[in-house]
């Protein structure tokens, strides 16, 4: 029998009202990517624009693809899944769903890249984009789904960008093989799911926003999932009033997570209760997690690394400029991280110490994470374009 630990965090945040524009604006800024993957290229300095490539429509946040598939860096539009050549910028593939898919749910692997589609899930061969599955599902995959191992853990939705809302609705967890897209299990929940699942050891964890009567705003009430990651039994629940959340991730401690209120939470792994919280200070568009560290900025001009295990600053360092920080999520690439502030610079700070190492000129603006992978930094402008920078 599962156990329940409902409302453990109520009275940490501040009650608000809702509002749908922030939902869409918030689910924009929080896109999720795999916050440790290995870089081919070293940006110890300043990186130069190689390429650019403008898209027919608004872009969501590229994948890239490892040399098995040619080094192929991967975006999704609503109309279509096109795959560039890292280095050129030169078109490899391209493939038009009939239905379209969901920009903001692309993610990718070393042979396949997947993406939501209304109504399922799509899986492509990275190499020619040749359609390997298309797995119906219950709810809409508007976010991306983890890619861990054999798996996919997929999180559904009712409501959130591109697609109308139901407030009847009802969304879905599910387990998914990666090579075929059939179910190992499914779980329904009452909450709608805007950011990737995290998982570790026999543990997945899935969140998102309850719609109800409660006077909060931004996604209403908050509720995380605990599932067993073999069989999808539920292990825990724990509720909390801060609204829409931003950022996941779990390790063999703790689960953290941020939401609207923009307080940085760790609850304990094995029951949900709280452990620790940490505030940003500000507005914040979400964090990263690599190596038991934390990473996020704030409007303050901050950025900030967290201790995972005691929930205490390693360091912070500040940018130049009022509300100068990070847009969104910074990228950790090998021992930098590396993202885009309120100035449109693109920065290199020390993962180590927090030390600014370098800073370009102004870039075109975004709205998204950095990528970095396959010898690139990947920027996606607002005005739908893909900028693609190299080592100096």
């Amino acid at each position: 029998m599962s156990k329940r630990n409902v409302g453990n965090l109520t009275g940490l945040g501040r009650p608000v009202r809702f509002c749908w524009l922030a939902i869409s604006l918030i689910a924009v800024l929080a896109a999720c990517r795999a916050d440790d993957a290995p870089a081919t290229a070293v940006f110890d300095a300043a990186p130069v624009l190689v390429w650019q490539k403008t898209m027919a429509g608004a872009p969501g946040t590229p994948v890239v693809v490892p040399g098995t598939a040619g080094e192929q860096v991967v975006v999704a539009t609503e109309t279509a899944v096109i795959a560039l050549d890292a280095l050129t910028g030169q078109e490899n593939w391209r493939v038009t769903p009939p239905d379209g898919v969901y920009p903001r749910s692309l993610v990718g692997g070393e042979t396949a890249v997947y993406v939501g589609a209304p109504g399922g899930l799509l899986a492509l061969r990275a190499r020619d984009g040749q359609t390997l599955w298309q797995t119906p599902i219950r709810g809409e995959v508007l976010w991306p789904p983890l890619l861990d191992g054999d798996a996919l853990y997929v999180g559904t939705a009712f409501v959130g960008p591109g697609i109308l809302p139901n407030p009847a609705g009802r969304a879905w967890v599910y387990a998914l093989e990666a090579a075929t897209g059939q179910p190992r299990w499914g779980v329904e929940t009452a909450v709608y799911t805007l950011t990737t699942p995290a998982a570790a050891g026999d543990l997945v964890v899935s969140g998102g926003s309850l719609l109800s009567d409660a006077d909060v705003e931004e996604g209403g009430m908050l509720r995380l999932h605990a599932f067993d990651r073999r069989s999808g039994a539920l292990r825990w629940t724990a509720d909390s009033p801060d609204g829409l959340l931003k950022s996941l991730a779990v390790d063999e401690r703790h689960v953290y997570f941020l939401a609207y209120t923009d307080m940085l939470y760790a609850l304990n792994r094995d029951n949900g209760a709280a452990a620790w919280r940490y505030p940003t200070e500000n507005w914040s568009p979400g964090f990263s997690y690599a190596a038991g560290r934390l990473y996020l900025g704030s409007d303050n001009g901050f950025l900030h690394a967290v201790d995972g295990m005691a929930g205490t600053a390693v360091w912070q360092s500040q940018l130049e400029g009022i509300f100068n920080a990070p847009r969104a999520r910074p990228a950790v690439a090998g021992d930098w991280l590396i993202f885009q502030g309120n100035d449109n610079r693109l920065y290199g700070l020390q993962r180590a110490t927090g030390a600014i190492t370098w800073r370009t000129e102004p870039q075109p603006r975004s709205r998204m994470m950095v990528v970095v992978g396959n010898g690139r930094l990947f920027l996606v402008g607002q005005d739908n374009t893909l900028y693609a920078y190299g080592p100096p």
